[in-house]
């Protein structure tokens, strides 16, 4: 049973607050699949670019030997289309994609990997576990399931390599049952931090997966002291206001501060909100 001392120390609740009108409290869709506004594609670290709309985006890293997306949109023409573009405006093309590392099992995380495997041949990676899941037609899906292979399996523990860049990979299960979550090392005008990327930020269905999420939460910031992680990134960009953030950093010069660098205590906070929200919903659901 969780206990009132378990309860939050951040007092932070935005989620809720910043979730689109068309999804509820447990993140899934209300009704059909979400097209809200592009954002132009963005080099917001020396390294890192984001590609996507308001709802949801990849991120693109660049590496000595070509570029890693940490996820890859929606499946479907107008998302091929987003992310071409945007692999266009910042100088890249499908070619330059050698992985592609999903963080989980639903479509708007994997919609295009198999686009860019068949057709770039960039490779994709995943965890076993949410390869199943995302292949299951028992499985709720509101937007299909996943009609390819990834080329790999990646697991907590690992460290994926390409080129000069290492990513951390950490098990995250509750969103989805083998949800990964990624540290990255990333550069603001010469000089390294550490990104942090929450695999998946809605709540689960149900009191054995939000347990599941709550634990993660917990593990993964633990993670992420290890590794001193000064920076979070969402994929999901109401989670952490990046449509704001972006437009800073579209007009700051250099030597400003980066808005996405905020320090190992502010990561904290950011990463005990969805410990917090998972605790009280654990809570709440244990009262019934």
């Amino acid at each position: 049973m969780t206990t009132d001392s378990e309860l939050s120390y951040s007092g932070w609740r935005p989620l809720r607050m910043h979730r689109p009108p068309h999804h509820g409290d447990d993140g899934r869709p209300k009704g059909g699949k979400p097209e809200l506004p592009v954002i132009p594609a963005i080099r917001f670290f020396d390294n890192m670019s984001y590609i996507g709309d308001q709802f949801v985006g990849c991120f693109a890293i660049e590496t000595s030997v070509g570029v890693i997306l940490l996820d890859s949109l929606f499946n479907g023409d107008r998302y091929e289309q987003i992310l071409e573009q945007g692999l266009s405006d910042l100088g890249y093309s499908g070619n330059d994609i050698k992985a592609v590392l999903v963080t989980h099992g639903h479509t708007d995380h994997y919609g295009c990997a198999g686009y860019l495997q068949e057709r770039y041949g960039a490779k994709v990676y995943m965890s076993a576990r949410d390869e199943d899941f995302a292949k299951d037609r028992n499985e709720f899906s509101p937007f299909g399931w996943m009609e390819f292979d990834a080329d790999g399996n990646i697991e907590g523990g690992d460290v994926f390599t390409l080129g000069d860049t290492a990513i951390h990979v950490a098990s995250t299960p509750g969103h989805t049952p083998g949800c990964l979550s990624f540290v990255v090392p990333v550069y603001d005008e010469g000089r390294k931090h550490m990104a942090a990327l929450w695999g998946g930020t809605g709540l689960p269905r149900g009191l054995e997966a939000k347990i599941q999420y709550r634990d993660s939460a917990r593990a993964f910031s633990h993670l992420c002291d290890e590794l001193g992680v000064d920076v979070e990134i969402a994929t999901h960009p109401f989670v952490d206001n990046s449509v704001e953030r972006f437009e800073v950093v579209r007009n700051i010069f250099n030597g400003v501060s980066n808005p996405y660098v905020i320090g190992r205590e502010a990561c904290r906070r950011y990463e005990n909100m969805f410990l917090d929200w998972c605790i009280d919903a654990i809570k709440k659901e244990e009262e019934k």
